[in-house]
């Protein structure tokens, strides 16, 4: 086999993190690096249908994938000339099993074995792993889905803290009306409990306090699949349990919190049918109660898809 070379500056980085040991800056690397999942030429002509493409070593199924094009033809002996491009957190949002691993350019110097519970934690990292990437960055911003009981505890029972599924704002940004931000989130059974008469959708914003309190939700559906992603969640599906809302189509990091004390100055924002959103209350935290925003008096945004 003729002798590899870095494809790219990519992959030069990949070597010199992982010949020096750097498990952190290879695992930084692979978060946000395009890799190759090999293809079958009846496949890329449309002739069959993709498969996964996968090897059985020590007893586990292995996810192949490589980091170039050069990279996946090397490895491989020029058995493959196409491949499906993806990311690994795309992955992670659909992985196909949750006790498969990941094998990154099977074959070459820069090898990478990454074991099933790996996958989320690269993937989907939490958010005090993200601050200690980028101390000085921003402190995230968090959204929760509200319903019309949720509203209800808010204002009327005076309810300061809150439990369930959030987000980080950013990610969902981009989403202009409220039934493509519910169908983002993979709200399925329930969407119609989240969308108004009026086909509005409320949601609740705080800046994250306590990030060690926001905890990704790495697990499976069952103990087995939890246990195989060495999880501390079991839910009933759709529930991905690798650090993403259930829609494959969207890259949303989600994260499990319980009865997280909200912060002065947290807000219910109204996203309407028309895309425009109205901020509808603000949270008084010395006082222990939410003061609504008069009519003249709300901020509105008109959201844009990017």
């Amino acid at each position: 086999m003729e002798a590899w070379q870095p494809a790219s500056e990519f992959e030069s980085s990949l070597h010199q993190a992982l010949t020096s040991d750097d498990t952190a800056g290879a695992a930084g690397l692979l978060r946000e690096a395009e890799l190759a999942l090999p293809l079958t030429a009846a496949a890329f002509a449309g002739e069959a249908p993709p498969n996964w493409p996968t090897v059985t070593a020590e007893e586990r199924t292995w996810l192949v994938a490589y980091t170039s094009m050069e990279g996946m033809r090397l490895g491989t002996s020029q058995a493959f000339e196409h491949a499906r491009v993806s990311t690994l957190p795309e992955l992670a949002a659909g992985w196909p099993d949750h006790s498969w691993g990941l094998i990154l350019n099977p074959g070459l110097p820069i090898q990478v074995v990454i074991e099933p519970a790996m996958v989320a934690r690269i993937a989907a990292p939490s958010l005090l792993e993200d601050r200690a990437a980028e101390p000085t960055a921003r402190m995230p911003l968090m959204q929760k889905l509200l319903r019309p009981a949720d509203i209800q505890a808010l204002l009327t029972l005076r309810e300061t803290r809150v439990s369930g599924y959030c987000h980080q704002l950013m990610d969902v940004a981009h989403i202009a009306t409220p039934a493509v931000l519910v169908d983002a989130l993979g709200i399925t059974d329930e969407k119609a409990y989240y969308i108004t008469a009026e086909g509005a959708v409320n949601m609740l914003r705080w800046p994250a306090v306590g990030l060690e309190l926001y905890r990704s939700p790495y697990g499976g559906v069952d103990e087995a699949s939890c246990a195989a992603v060495e999880g501390w969640l079991v839910e009933e599906p759709p529930f991905v349990g690798l650090g993403y809302a259930p829609n494959r189509d969207q890259l949303i990091r989600e994260y499990k919190i319980d009865g997280v004390g909200l912060p002065h100055g947290a807000e219910i924002w109204e996203l309407t049918h028309e895309g425009v959103e109205h901020r509808r209350a603000v949270l008084d935290a010395d006082a222990g109660q939410w003061l609504l925003v008069p009519a003249d008096a709300q901020s509105t945004v008109e959201s844009q898809d990017s």
